[in-house]
C-alpha cells in the first residue's frame, strides 16, 4: 500500500512495510488507542485503552480481505468491526452490519496517494485537506511518510496519518471527531505487527505489547443470540454472580432492566444497536447487541 518510490532503496522500504500492514504469514496488526469519553453513563468516563486487531482472512465478492475487531480494555470486547483491504495506495473498509458475514458498502479509508493542499472525503459534512506532507522515520528505520490534516469546518481539531500505520486517532477512527465538551477523544499509542512494534506515538514513548490485553473478566460473558429478536440470554463463564442486567440505547437511556437473571426481552425495542451493561460482583461488563427485526 505504499507508494511506489523512485530508487532501489525506498523500494526496498516499501517492500518491507506492505508486509507490515498486511497480515502476513503467521503475523497479525494490532493498534493500541488511548480513548477518552465524556458522556453520560453506561459509556466510561475519563480515560481508558482500547484496540483494533486483525483477524481472519475472508473473501467477498471474489474480492479478499482481512477482518477487524475492536475492544476497550476492562469494558468490552471483541466487536466485529468489519473488513478491510489493502489496494496499492490505498485502504478501503466495509463495515459489519447485524448478521455475521454481512457487510456494507465499501469506502475509501485511507489513501496514500494524497498530496499538499489534497481533500479527503470532499463530499463529506466536514472533509479533511491535507496540510502537510513530511517523512518520519519508524521504530525499525523504515522511512514512512507523514500526512497532516486539518477539519474544513473545524480548524481546531486536526489529525495526522503514518504511511503503513493509520490514523493519529487510530485505525478505523479517521475523521473522528466531537467537538464541545461532550463526546470523545482518540489518541494512537503505537502499532505492532505481531511482536514487531512498527510504531509508538513520540508522545507516549514506550508500548508493551503485554501491558496491554483484553480483559478476562469481559472475555467470560457473551450475549447469544446476537443479533436477536426476542429474548436474549446472558452467557456467563466465570464464578461471578450477575446481580442485574440494563439494555440502553446508544442516547444512553436505559431502555431494559433486569434483576437477578440471566436473561432480558428485547421484542419490544426497536431496531438497531444496543448496549448491554452486566453487572456481575464488583466487575461491570458491557457488550454491545444488534436488535434485528
Amino acid at each position: 500500500m505504499l507508494k511506489n518510490l523512485q530508487n532501489f532503496r525506498k523500494i526496498a522500504v516499501t517492500m518491507i512495510a506492505m508486509f507490515a500492514i498486511s497480515l502476513g504469514v503467521n503475523s497479525q496488526n494490532y493498534w493500541y488507542v488511548r480513548g477518552e469519553y465524556t458522556f453520560s453513563p453506561p459509556l466510561p468516563q475519563g480515560t481508558f485503552e482500547m484496540g483494533f486487531e486483525d483477524g481472519n482472512n475472508v473473501t467477498v465478492d471474489g474480492i479478499e480481505y482481512t477482518e477487524i475487531v475492536s475492544w476497550w480494555d476492562g469494558i468490552y470486547g471483541p466487536v466485529e468491526e468489519g473488513i478491510y483491504r489493502v489496494d496499492g495506495n490505498q485502504v478501503y473498509f466495509r463495515p459489519w452490519l447485524a448478521y455475521r458475514d454481512v457487510y456494507g458498502e465499501e469506502v475509501l479509508l485511507y489513501d496514500y496517494d494524497l498530496e499538499e493542499g489534497d481533500f479527503f472525503h470532499d463530499d463529506d459534512e466536514h472533509p479533511m485537506q491535507v496540510t502537510s506532507v513530511t517523512t518520519i522515520i519508524d521504530n525499525n528505520g523504515v522511512e514512512r511518510k507523514k500526512w497532516e490534516f486539518s477539519f474544513m469546518q473545524l480548524p481546531e481539531e486536526t489529525e495526522y496519518w503514518i504511511e503503513g500505520v493509520g490514523s493519529s486517532r487510530g485505525f478505523l477512527n479517521v475523521g473522528v471527531y466531537e467537538p464541545g465538551d461532550e463526546g470523545e477523544v482518540f489518541d494512537l499509542l503505537c502499532m505492532h505487527n505481531g511482536d514487531n512494534v512498527i510504531y509508538i506515538d513520540p508522545d507516549f514513548n514506550t508500548c508493551d505489547i503485554d501491558e496491554i490485553e483484553e480483559n478476562t473478566v469481559a472475555d467470560s460473558f457473551d450475549i447469544f443470540p446476537n443479533p436477536a429478536n426476542e429474548t436474549v440470554k446472558i452467557l456467563n463463564d466465570s464464578n461471578l454472580s450477575i446481580t442485574n442486567i440494563e439494555v440502553i440505547d446508544m442516547l444512553g437511556r436505559s431502555v431494559v432492566c433486569v434483576e437477578d437473571g440471566d436473561e432480558i426481552n428485547v421484542s419490544e425495542l426497536p431496531q438497531g444497536e444496543y448496549f448491554v451493561k452486566i453487572n456481575a460482583s464488583d466487575n461491570v461488563i458491557i457488550k454491545k447487541l444488534f436488535v434485528n427485526r
